[in-house]
């Protein structure tokens, strides 16, 4: 008891926490404001997307439509205020090409007898703000720069000066790195002569979608001639009307049956073309073949079903082929024509099934590969030398995507078709002539140089450009003296003008409120890591 009381009387005298005063609050609002601008100067600055040169990885002044033929939502670039705020006349869905006119060209048309309905017009659309990031400030810093996995990395989304008056801040993703050789050719990147194949967390940034079967098109687009759709080779088919959004093949006593897919309305029998289409942007021709892809769903087999289901696609004169049986047996094929004649591989494994499983087979920079509930089956990999590629694009056909069946039941949800990044390279002028780092036109980075280009190829003022905007002003003053001297090089952007990369969509345009569309609210649910 005496021990107790004692205690008791120790934490009666323990003296009781006073409140600050008013200097002392005031000082602690000093401090914490005093921390935060450090970390936003050093260590977080932040930063507003303003254009779309980096789009579909990052929006800058947009609006968000969802078009009435096939219900796919888009982003689409705001290139000035007012009722019309676009460069072309029309804008146009890139899942199904629907295009959309002002009234005025829908008026103007109409009295070229072109019949436009309804659905085919559109008022005036709400901006949203691009989107607002986070950036490493100091990864770049001198003191960081050299040490391993903290300094620049290719395929990094770069905050950087731009060259041409060392104020403006862009933001590109990084591609060269110094005393590299870079060049462009048919859309891939070659590092000194070998092309440079993108990490798998850079990949999953650069599919950009292309067609997707929950966005099946009412009706064929008559203005632009397309009509994507997966069509049966084989009448009676065992598949289900391929205008739903889910495919079901009932056909267990079926020998094979395939679906192709096309694009060119009233044809079943030529294949879709892939090509770098952005909804984001104002139409330009042309567009380039794009031989890169991936064809993705999730399947779920009968409990009863033998069989199989094969995902195949033919890129030139490879053809890479995933077949799926319910017993989880998964087997990849490639078959191509090489100077010894007709050749093929094939690889096998066995994956876990249980209910439905997603399954992607996709081809991109000289790779290909199926994915299936977690385990992947590579092809052999098959060298692209500089010259191939260029031959390649001279006698590029359209990929050739497939999906069969045969002896199984099955049902197929989200099917969908993404496309690889595709940098343009050729009709490119900058300041010095033909672009820069193109086809047939590669530059060799010096020791403190580096190269970046846009997400957004056709619609990026970048490396290609020598970040052409500021007339016959090339370069700021910063970089006029290097410039005469020979220290630096159009095109590139020197080591000390690299600000950081960014990592993190923490405020993703705005989302209207209320009926009069006032855009306050961010759009929450696009927050997102940068890759």
């Amino acid at each position: 008891m005496r021990t107790a009381r004692s205690a008791t009387k120790t934490a009666r005298a323990a003296p009781a926490a006073g409140r600050e005063t008013w200097q002392e609050q005031t000082a602690s609002f000093v401090n914490f404001f005093v921390f935060l601008l450090v970390l936003k100067t050093f260590f977080l600055p932040l930063f507003i997307i303003p254009t779309g040169s980096m789009a579909e990885t990052l929006y800058g002044q947009h609006t968000l439509h969802t078009c009435p033929n096939c219900g796919f939502e888009y982003a689409v670039g705001w290139i000035a205020p007012g009722r019309w705020p676009f460069n072309t006349p029309f804008i146009q869905c890139p899942n199904c090409r629907w295009r959309q006119y002002s009234a005025r060209e829908a008026q103007l048309l109409r009295s070229r007898g072109q019949p436009i309905g309804a659905d085919e017009i559109i008022g005036s659309l709400p901006s949203m703000a691009g989107d607002r990031i986070f950036v490493h400030g100091w990864p770049y810093d001198p003191l960081f720069r050299h040490v391993p996995g903290l300094g620049p990395r290719r395929w990094d989304v770069v905050v950087f000066r731009v060259p041409t008056d060392g104020d403006t801040n862009y933001i590109k993703r990084l591609i060269g790195l110094p005393g590299e050789k870079i060049e462009i050719i048919d859309g891939d990147i070659f590092v000194n002569d070998r092309l440079e194949a993108k990490p798998a967390s850079a990949q999953r940034s650069l599919w950009f979608p292309y067609f997707s079967q929950d966005y099946v098109p009412r009706r064929p687009s008559v203005a632009s001639q397309y009509h994507p759709r997966w069509e049966p080779q084989t009448r009676p088919t065992g598949w289900s009307d391929p205008a739903q959004r889910v495919l079901r093949f009932d056909g267990a006593d079926r020998p094979r049956d395939e679906l192709l897919f096309v694009t060119v309305p009233g044809n079943p029998r030529a294949p879709g073309e892939i090509i770098d289409l952005y909804g984001y942007n104002e139409l330009r021709k042309p567009e380039r073949v794009v031989p890169d892809v991936r064809l993705s769903a999730e399947v779920e087999f009968d409990e009863a079903a033998a069989g199989y289901l094969e995902l195949a696609l033919e890129v030139d004169r490879h053809a890479f082929t995933a077949r799926l049986a319910p017993d989880g047996q998964l087997t990849l094929q490639h078959s191509w024509t090489g100077p010894q004649g007709p050749q093929d591989e094939r690889r096998a494994t066995r994956v876990a099934l249980t209910g439905p499983v997603g399954i992607e087979l996709y081809h991109v920079d000289g790779r290909a590969a199926v994915a299936v509930n977690g385990t992947t089956l590579s092809a052999d990999g098959y060298e692209l030398t500089p010259d191939a590629a260029r031959a390649r694009a001279r006698g590029r056909s359209f990929p050739r995507l497939r999906i069969a069946a045969e002896q199984t039941r099955l049902t197929l949800r989200h099917v969908r078709i993404d496309r690889d990044v595709y940098y343009t390279g050729d009709q490119i002028v900058s300041p010095q002539g033909p672009g820069i780092g193109v086809d047939g036109h590669p530059i060799t980075l010096g020791a403190d140089e580096y190269f970046l280009l846009g997400d957004n190829s056709p619609n990026s003022q970048d490396g290609r450009y020598a970040f052409w905007h500021t007339g016959l002003d090339w370069v700021g003053p910063h970089l006029k003296q290097a410039l005469a001297e020979g220290r630096y090089q159009l095109g590139t952007v020197p080591g000390d003008q690299l600000i950081g990369p960014a990592f993190f969509v923490y405020w993703p345009g705005f989302l209207p409120l209320g009926p009069d569309r006032l855009t306050i609210l961010p759009d929450l649910g696009r927050l997102r890591w940068i890759r």
